[in-house]
Parts: structure tokens; C-alpha cells; sequence
């Protein structure tokens, strides 16, 4: 008890020592924060005042939101990049599965249509939310897609390149839950039947497959990946960019990836690649001397192949090839020029005409023509949620749905599988503004498919809101900023 007392007594003796040493340390606190700030206000090279120093910034224009942002209500701008990164309001847990509710919906609407309507639903639906969500029912739609697709008319090339691709695509997602169940659906998959400048689709889908399979497997799974890539390429493209990963895995032990990149020599040696293959063979080559996976002079050898490949493939002529055939060869130039300069020496003196080719990047443009009366419903649902009226909300969405009704009624847009971007943006901004009645709202659409992709496009937009851009708009400014100099 004597011990306790004495215990006692010296806590507190010591309690106003404590509390005068604490008041100190905050006093100094706001004074310690000034100093580091002047240092780091401190004049250095490179950041004085002004832009001397810098590097001049351009003063591109932000694309323009319609979806209110937390920044707009407090009458601040959002400008360059930054805007785009912001991220979305939170989702509640009841708007979630509302969102879930909504995409198993459309996965029951799907069921009653056509395989040629229920293979873009079930593909959009693989993509709808983050891999994450809806994980179990998404493995059983990329089977069911798989499976579909063998349905689908393969009268054309067109109509098997659809096919294989669609096929290859649920292959892709498979691979986020199952590798091994995905590289057996690549197996199955018919092989590509395009031009020899064309990309293969399985191919396509194998550097995400095979990648997969090896996060799961090790550099142990080369092998096996390397003989399903032989057997593919009896009858189709062989997956030569997809290898990157094995060499990545391999690239530890010299002698194994060495071993490993000989074989593929061997196999493009006797493989039948046009110029498509030729080309990603070349960017393997390249990406292989880049990570040090294999000796200089294996990677002249597989340039000197190369060279071969174009001899035969183009004559040495630029002249007679499509603007897609040249611009493969260039790529393919490209790749040998600093990997394998012995062979591209060879290729200088021989073929001048096929060093001389640039690659030209091209950009998908959207050509759609603008809908007037889709853009005014647009800005009227923008104008409705930056006053926050809801009745006008009410009357923008039901009108913003009376279009779309008009614009896709059942029959009358054979062979389409997909909204135009305005279509889609005012479904997003409807989403955005009224996430618990969307789902009534579009039943107003009468054509079942329609209203089942919309639907989607809505669950998307309740799963993971994001900013949405008015199309009309956005196109107008990319084209000032196209205009406007560095």
C-alpha cells in the first residue's frame, strides 16, 4: 500500500512537468511549419518566378463535363488533367446491388433473343463493373458466350472473324478468374481464317491468357504454353507477342530462356507467317534483347530470319502493298533496326524501298453526325441536375428516353449491336442523375434488346459513376486543341 501511495505521488509530481513540456512542443509546432515552408518557398534553379526554368506548359482545353462536380458547386474550375482523375461519388451498398440487380436483369432479357443479339449482350456484360463484381456469374456468362458464338452465321469472313473474336474475348475474361480454363477455350477455338495481314484473334487473346497462366504456373508453364502455341499455328497465327511473357519468366536462368528463344526460331523458321505474324515475330525479337533474355548473336540470327520472311512476303518492292501492308513492314523494320544491325544492314542494301516505310498511328475517329435533338435532350438533363429540380429532372429522363425509343425501334437497325456515343452519354448522364428509378425509366424503350443494353449501360454507370462528357461537344474541342500550337 506504502509502495502504491509513493507510486502516486510521483505521477503527480511529474503531471505539470508533462503538461508545460506538451504546451511548448505546440507552441513550437506552428513555427517549425513556417520555417520548412519558407525553405521550400526559397528560390531554386529552375523555379523562380514565371516560366524561367520550366519547361512552357500548354494551355490545352479540359473537356467539357456535364456531370456536376463537387469543385463546379463551389464555383471553382476544373482544368487539364486533374479533372479527368478526379474520382466518382461513392457508391452505397443498396445502389450496388441495384446496379447487380440490373445487370442480372439484363442477362434474363438476353436469354429470350437471338444468339446474333445475346452474344454483344452477354460481352457487354463481361464488362459492365469491375472484374471483382459479379465474379462468379461472370465466369458462367464468359461459358455461355463461348458457347453462343458457335451459333452465330459463318457464312462470310466477316461473319467467322466476329465469331473467333467474340470467342477470344471470353477466353480473355476467363483468364481474370481461370487461366487453365481459359487457354483450353483458346484450344477450342477455330483458327483465324483472314488475310495473312490481319490479326489473329486467339493470338490476340493469348497475351492475356498466357500471361495469366504464367502468374499462376511459373516459368515452369513455358513449355506447355510454347506446344499449345505450335498446335494453333498448324492451322492459324502463332501467338508470337504472347510469348513475351514466358521469356520474361524464363529470363532468370540464361541457359533456359536461351533454349527457349531457339525453339521459337525454329518454329517461325518453319511456319507459314505472313506479314502480320512477320511483324509481332520482330517485336518479340526486340522485346527479348531489351530485357537481356537472350545473347546478341541468337538475336541476329532470328533478324536474319526476318529479312527472309520479307523477302519472300513483298519482293522487295514497297510499290505493289497496301497502306496496311507497309505499314507492318515498317513496324517490322523498325524493331530489327537497333536489335539485330547486321541483318538490318542486309536489309539497307537489298530492299532500300522497305527501310525507307514510316509507321503511321492512326486514331479511330467517330464519324457519327450529331442528333440535334439528342444533344438539346442532353443539355436539358444537364441543365435539370445543375438546378436540382426534380420534377424537370423527371421530364428531361422520360424525354431523353422518348428519343432513344424513336431512334432504335425493333427491326429498324438490322445488324447493329451498339448505341452511337451520344445514345450512350445520355443513358450515362440519366444514370448519373436518377440511379433508382433508370431502371423504370427504360422500359419505356420498346425493342428488348435495346432496352436490355441500355440497361446495362446504366448498372455500369451505378457500379462505378463516372464524369460524363457531352459527345457533340468534346469532339468540338479536340479539334480546337488540334489546332491550337505546343
Amino acid at each position: 500500500m506504502k509502495k502504491v501511495s509513493v507510486l502516486l505521488l510521483l505521477v503527480l509530481a511529474l503531471l505539470p512537468a508533462v503538461a508545460a513540456t506538451h504546451k511548448k512542443k505546440k507552441a513550437a509546432a506552428p513555427a517549425a511549419a513556417k520555417s520548412q515552408a519558407n525553405k521550400k518557398g526559397a528560390k531554386a534553379p529552375g523555379h523562380a518566378a514565371g516560366t524561367k526554368g520550366r519547361k512552357a506548359v500548354s494551355r490545352k482545353a479540359a473537356p467539357r463535363d456535364a456531370t456536376p462536380s463537387k469543385a463546379a458547386s463551389t464555383g471553382r474550375t476544373l482544368r487539364g488533367k486533374s479533372a479527368g482523375r478526379q474520382k466518382g461519388p461513392a457508391v452505397s451498398r443498396a445502389q450496388m446491388e441495384l446496379a447487380q440487380s440490373m445487370a442480372g436483369e439484363v442477362y434474363r432479357m438476353g436469354q429470350k433473343l437471338a444468339p446474333q443479339q445475346r452474344v454483344p449482350l452477354l460481352l457487354r456484360l463481361l464488362y459492365t463493373m469491375r472484374p471483382e463484381v459479379l465474379a462468379e456469374e461472370k465466369q458462367k456468362w464468359a461459358e455461355e458466350l463461348f458457347v453462343t458464338a458457335w451459333q452465330l452465321p459463318q457464312e462470310t469472313v466477316e461473319d467467322r472473324a466476329a465469331r473467333n473474336s467474340a470467342m477470344a474475348t471470353a477466353a480473355a475474361r476467363m483468364s481474370i478468374y481461370d487461366a487453365d480454363r481459359a487457354l483450353a477455350m483458346l484450344d477450342n477455338e477455330p483458327a483465324g481464317m483472314g488475310p495473312d495481314d490481319e490479326a489473329d484473334a486467339r493470338s490476340m487473346a493469348a497475351r492475356l491468357v498466357f500471361a495469366a497462366f504464367l502468374r499462376r504456373h511459373g516459368a515452369a508453364g513455358s513449355r506447355e504454353l510454347a506446344a499449345h502455341a505450335r498446335r494453333w499455328s498448324e492451322h492459324g497465327g502463332y501467338p508470337w507477342a504472347a510469348m513475351e511473357a514466358a521469356m520474361a519468366h524464363l529470363r532468370p536462368d540464361g541457359a533456359a530462356s536461351a533454349e527457349f528463344f531457339q525453339q521459337e526460331l525454329d518454329a517461325f523458321h518453319g511456319g507459314h507467317d505472313g506479314l502480320f505474324g512477320t511483324s509481332e515475330f520482330a517485336g518479340l525479337v526486340q522485346q527479348a534483347v531489351e530485357m537481356e533474355a537472350v545473347p546478341s548473336a541468337a538475336a541476329e540470327n532470328a533478324g536474319s530470319a526476318v529479312v527472309e520472311h520479307l523477302q519472300r512476303l513483298t519482293g522487295g518492292d514497297a510499290a505493289q502493298l497496301t497502306p496496311k501492308q507497309k505499314n507492318l513492314v515498317a513496324q517490322t523494320v523498325a524493331a530489327l533496326r537497333t536489335v539485330a544491325p547486321k541483318a538490318n544492314g542486309v536489309l539497307q542494301e537489298s530492299m532500300p524501298s522497305l527501310v525507307a516505310l514510316r509507321v503511321v498511328r492512326t486514331v479511330p475517329v467517330d464519324t457519327a453526325a450529331i442528333d440535334p435533338e439528342l444533344e438539346a435532350a442532353f443539355q436539358q438533363l444537364a441543365a435539370a441536375m445543375r438546378q436540382g429540380r426534380g420534377e424537370d429532372l423527371r421530364t428531361a429522363i422520360v424525354n431523353g428516353v422518348r428519343l432513344l425509343n424513336l431512334r432504335y425501334p425493333a427491326k429498324a437497325c438490322a445488324g447493329c449491336t451498339a448505341p452511337d456515343a451520344q445514345s450512350a452519354a445520355l443513358v450515362l448522364l440519366a444514370a448519373y442523375a436518377a440511379p433508382g428509378s433508370i431502371g423504370e425509366q427504360l422500359k419505356g424503350i420498346e425493342d428488348p434488346y435495346w432496352r436490355a443494353y441500355f440497361l446495362a449501360i446504366a448498372a455500369q454507370q451505378m457500379g462505378e459513376p463516372t464524369r460524363v462528357a457531352d459527345p457533340a461537344r468534346r469532339a468540338v474541342e479536340e479539334e480546337k486543341e488540334e489546332a491550337e500550337p505546343e
